[in-house]
């Protein structure tokens, strides 16, 4: 058969048909892209953004207890060995300057699960909290009730976006259970507040098993367990693992142990070869459900969050675990050492790789950006949110514009004192309420707090004092009465 030639007419009317047929393919992409646009057209994230976040991605949310600043040998530590952590770092973004909205653990899980700020909730101790009777000042009455039904959380969020929701571990902020509220060790008040799954059994974290040191393996086993029979009924999932580690008391195996008594440890900070073996416990951990995701195909479209629900118990302790130096004191004080902590979130192709972020982040930060990275249109999160969604720093490796953070702790502690905090910008002052006396630091040339500037700059004190008391008016924030006695 002859071919027929293409004559300059015919070029033509193939040339039309091809502009319309690309105008029409155009228009319906167009269309695509606007309808899935306008599905999170109320969230914080821009157009380019928005792009490589099309799919539901899995989340899975990793919370250590205690976990101090220097404790991952990626963050500095000269002693502890976190090889999985490190490979999740390397994998994704660092941060340097990430917060908790307390010292403690009971107001920072409380910031997590809403996304609001314990002063605003009025749970600002850990629960039950200390009795100290005999001191100047009166605690108020806070809710040692913790979270309550009228509090949304991200399991309720993410459950009404069609998430299979499991909170694993421990629990610690009460909330309506079935059981007696009351009952702080055994709950499980997480399947009453928006998650399929989760029950906190805090006598794991006083057991002794040497294969096993606080229930590690066990609750990894149990996410594990969640992940794949969601995935077999094709639903996105929601996965916290809330590890009683690295919490009082140190729990280790005792090879482990051994490995680290035979390092020298005469010219280290960290030196306690009981929590080195507790932390390669726990980074063990974090490699296996990290190889199991990547064995099953998941890990490309799963959002992996590593983070501290506080600092670490520092030498201001009679235990003495570990050590936050530079960063001063630890766990129940508004110091450094007390509430900054690692945070490491990886989502390979989404995240760049091997990068730090230098932005201030605090823990009410994570609902708004879990909440908007699920798609989830903002008329339907919680009102008052405290937190931001911080995409643009993961996405975009953007500083954020934030330049203010809070903390308020109306009572006393074996380790720390009745206190508030802000920071603006690198300066960072502490008020304590028993004197009334503030303490004034500039992070940025001294992080170690060493040299207080309250006096040589008494106009700035009292400007971010000043602030202060404006933001606890603002949130509601209860204060401390004098006692008569007193």
């Amino acid at each position: 058969m002859k071919q027929r030639k293409i004559t300059s007419r015919n070029k033509n009317f193939i040339a039309l048909i091809c502009c319309l047929l690309f105008g029409i393919s155009t228009g319906f992409a167009n269309t695509i892209t606007n309808s899935s646009r306008d599905s999170s057209a109320d969230t914080n994230i821009d157009n380019k953004t928005t792009k490589s976040v099309t799919a539901t991605p899995n989340i899975l949310f990793i919370l250590v207890d205690d976990l101090g600043w220097m404790d991952l040998s990626h963050y500095g530590s000269d002693l502890y060995q976190t090889p999985h952590i490190d490979a999740l770092a390397k994998s994704g973004m660092s941060f340097n300057q990430a917060y908790t909205a307390a010292h403690i653990c009971s107001p920072t899980r409380m910031s997590i699960l809403t996304g609001q700020h314990p002063a605003r909730l009025k749970v600002t101790d850990w629960i039950p909290g200390w009795d100290y009777p005999n001191e100047k000042l009166t605690m108020p009455k806070w809710r040692v009730s913790g979270l309550a039904t009228s509090d949304t959380t991200i399991g309720e969020v993410l459950k009404a976006q069609g998430y299979k929701t499991a909170w694993l571990g421990k629990w610690h902020v009460r909330g309506q259970a079935k059981e007696n509220s009351a009952n702080t060790e055994q709950s499980k008040a997480a399947q009453l507040h928006g998650f399929d799954a989760g029950e906190q059994d805090f006598s794991l974290n006083k057991q002794t098993n040497n294969s096993d040191p606080k229930a590690i393996i066990a609750l990894t086993n149990q996410a594990i367990k969640f992940i794949d029979n969601s995935a077999k009924n094709n639903s996105p999932w929601f996965v916290t693992i809330s590890h009683y580690a690295v919490h009082t008391p140190i729990r280790f195996t005792n090879a482990l142990k051994d490995k680290y008594d035979q390092i020298d440890k005469s010219a280290l900070k960290q030196n306690n070869s009981e929590y080195a073996a507790l932390m390669e416990s726990l980074d063990n951990s974090v490699g296996q459900i990290m190889a199991h995701l990547t064995q099953q195909k998941l890990v490309d479209n799963t959002l992996v969050v590593f983070y501290s629900d506080n600092g670490g118990l520092d030498k201001n302790d009679n235990n003495t675990p570990t050590n936050n130096a530079p960063l001063r004191n630890g766990k129940a004080t508004l110091y450094e050492g007390g509430i900054r902590v690692p945070l490491i979130v990886s989502w390979p192709g989404k995240i760049a790789k091997n990068v730090w972020n230098n932005s201030l982040i605090t823990s009410t930060d994570l609902l708004p950006t879990f909440a908007n990275i699920a798609n989830v249109s903002a008329s339907k999160l919680p009102k008052n949110l405290d937190g931001i969604d911080i995409s643009k720093a993961l996405f975009k490796q953007q500083t954020l514009k934030r330049n203010e953070l809070f903390w308020h702790y109306p009572h006393y502690h074996r380790q720390g004192k009745p206190s508030g905090s802000i920071r603006q910008n690198n300066h960072k002052l502490i008020e304590n309420f028993e004197d009334g006396s503030l303490e004034l630091y500039d992070l940025a040339n001294d992080i170690s707090e060493s040299t207080n500037l309250a006096q040589t700059q008494p106009a700035l004190a009292q400007q971010l004092l000043q602030r202060l008391n404006q933001w606890r008016k603002n949130v509601g924030a209860q204060m401390m009465t004098k006692k008569l006695n007193h």
